[in-house]
């Protein structure tokens, strides 16, 4: 066996793949489901946007959220498989960092239009928010044209708040989002958002992020009794937890898409159509709060 062989042996080892096999026989059910729900995330964003000959709508005038969408899926999948090989706590940190990527593209394509910055009062009564604002009304009074060029490309924004994307005084917190998020009606069909969204899954993620004992594997392994501390094992308890975060996680970024989408599903029969076909596959999911969005934009 050569070197590049043996490395590869080494790491294939070192990967735990070999636990994805046992994982899925002890967690089939909803760890497919959760799967599913990544797929179904990133399969309605194209069925919203009418195709026929007769109008078509260009996806990038949604393209500042649709551009991270690719990033939440990698980031979702990426955590799925180091959950399937008992890496529970690599797993849930993906997962912040995926319910993250979710919230910024969500925000970033609302401030892109300006019927959302007219009306963003909690931005107004934060200081990250303010700088922002003002940020942005510069740039418009600088280049007028910049303004409606950002309803037809929302991306572009990326572009005018680039040069201080990376100063923390230009960056609003993760709570100041989900309540600005929640005022503007992106969580709609969500009750008490808020507390969902931040109190719950973003909360409860941190913890893993911040190496809370309890939150290592190796934490998970004493509090479950196995007496094989140092060796990566599945753990049912700490799998069945991430896969319920994971589906729930899905099922608000699937809540949130539909909001991004709204006027498209509500303006052309064709995304209506196209959208009443996957009720069933919704409730087969169980993405509850998904399918009450999706029946209330096809009333």
């Amino acid at each position: 066996m050569n070197q590049i062989e043996s490395a590869i042996k080494h790491i294939s080892d070192e990967s735990g793949f070999h636990h994805v096999g046992p994982s899925l026989k002890v967690e089939f059910d909803s760890l497919q489901k959760a799967h599913d729900a990544i797929h179904e995330f990133i399969y309605l964003a194209p069925l919203c946007f009418p195709g026929d000959d007769r109008h078509e709508v260009s996806w990038h005038i949604r393209s500042a959220f649709l551009l991270y969408q690719w990033e939440v899926v990698d980031h979702a999948h990426r955590s799925y498989i180091e959950a399937l090989c008992t890496y529970y706590n690599v797993a849930f940190i993906l997962l912040r960092t995926t319910l993250e990527l979710l919230l910024k593209s969500a925000f970033w394509e609302c401030l892109s239009h300006k019927r959302f910055r007219d009306d963003s009062s909690v931005l107004d009564a934060s200081s990250e928010g303010k700088e922002i604002k003002a940020w942005l009304r510069a740039v418009f009074e600088s280049s007028p044209s910049v303004e409606k060029e950002l309803e037809q490309v929302s991306a572009g924004i990326y572009d005018k708040v680039g040069p201080r994307i990376e100063d923390p005084t230009f960056r609003p917190s993760v709570k100041t989002l989900v309540r600005q998020l929640d005022e503007w009606g992106i969580f709609n069909s969500i009750m008490n958002a808020a507390s969902v969204v931040y109190e719950g899954l973003y909360s409860d993620l941190s913890a893993h992020i911040h190496a809370v004992p309890d939150r290592t594997d190796i934490g998970r392994r004493i509090a479950s009794e196995r007496p094989d501390l140092f060796e990566q094992n599945i753990v049912p308890v700490a799998l069945r937890d991430y896969t319920v975060t994971l589906h729930e996680i899905m099922d608000v970024a699937i809540v949130i898409e539909l909001n991004i989408l709204q006027d498209l599903i509500e303006g052309f029969e064709s995304a209506r159509f196209k959208l009443s076909e996957r009720l069933t596959v919704m409730e087969q999911l169980e993405l509850k709060h998904s399918l009450v969005k999706a029946r209330e934009l096809l009333k």
